[in-house]
């Protein structure tokens, strides 16, 4: 069952201007619940326009994103048609984006920027007590989500910006994960880490999944799509131009076409080939499965 769709959603920066830019166009997606996304493409297909109108960062000029029953677009006659139908309460909650960005959760790509408090739990704080919650119940949530992303207590009282690139990418997904939303969405979760802190990152990352959240992940980085995803959409641009598998997407010949870059197993798995290694390299997904398809030959 869907959990986010987009209906003909486009969307033009500065559309006034006669040099405007169509970042998205007539984008037609559906992402179902418990799914592990990751939404690839070239610099510039418009990638991370397409996921702020997940939480109505952005709205789209035309056409509109849905997550369940709360609907994003920037068209207010659209919007009146859409809930129609729909009960009171459904009509009462799209009146308040804070109803939708409790359900979306997103971690920018510069974390950095997301992190503003004087001390790392007060800004873990910020996101439930912005939601309602009493103080004493954001600090508990607050504690507990650092806990869970590999902070120690002794850090609590330390200014965020004292921290490493990727301790402020943890602290600013426990401030999101604090909250307890339904999605995740990570804009470029691993640019810029080295591997040890990539490896924390996506730790992190699956253990939510794990609990039975959706996550939506923007990235270039191809070896994390093939480890990780289930679903591949894929931009080019401004168009939504496949909706597919990570093992169908590296095993067609569309990388090329899409300016994306080939994942380290299947670099590998090449160069066997023109190497002419005797052994079957179709079907192979990690790089445990190599390893034993060259034990096979090597003990032919």
């Amino acid at each position: 069952m869907w959990q986010i769709r987009t209906k003909d959603l486009s969307f033009v920066y500065d559309k006034k201007d006669p040099n405007h830019y169509d970042a998205l166009s007539d984008v037609n997606l559906e992402i179902n619940k418990g799914d592990f996304v990751c939404i690839v493409g070239k610099t510039g297909s418009g990638k991370s326009t397409l996921v702020q109108t997940f939480n109505s960062l952005i709205e789209p000029t035309s056409g509109y994103t849905q997550v369940e029953t709360f609907y994003v677009t920037s068209d207010k006659k659209l919007k009146k048609e859409l809930l129609r139908n729909e009960s009171d309460e459904v009509k009462k909650d799209n009146k308040h984006v804070a109803s939708l960005r409790k359900k979306v959760g997103m971690v920018f790509q510069f974390p950095e920027y997301q992190l503003f408090a004087e001390t790392i739990l007060k800004d873990v704080m910020f996101g439930p007590k912005n939601f309602g919650l009493k103080e004493e119940e954001a600090k508990k949530l607050a504690i507990e989500s650092l806990k869970d992303v590999g902070i120690p207590e002794s850090y609590f009282e330390k200014s965020p910006f004292e921290l490493s690139g990727g301790e402020k990418r943890r602290v600013a997904i426990a401030g999101i994960i604090a909250s307890n939303p339904d999605v995740l969405v990570l804009d470029e979760p691993t640019a810029g880490l080295d591997p040890n802190g990539k490896k924390e990152i996506m730790a992190l990352v699956k253990k939510f999944h794990d609990s039975g959240k959706t996550i939506i992940i923007v990235t270039h980085d191809m070896d994390l799509v093939l480890n990780f995803a289930k679903t591949v959409i894929v931009l080019n641009d401004a168009k939504l131009v496949e909706v597919t598998t990570p093992q169908k997407l590296f095993n067609s010949t569309n990388l090329e076409k899409y300016s994306l870059e080939i994942p380290t197993l299947y670099k590998f798995i090449n160069l066997l080939k023109e190497k002419g290694f005797a052994g079957n390299l179709n079907d192979i997904y990690s790089f445990d499965e190599l390893i034993e398809r060259i034990k096979e030959v090597k003990n032919v």
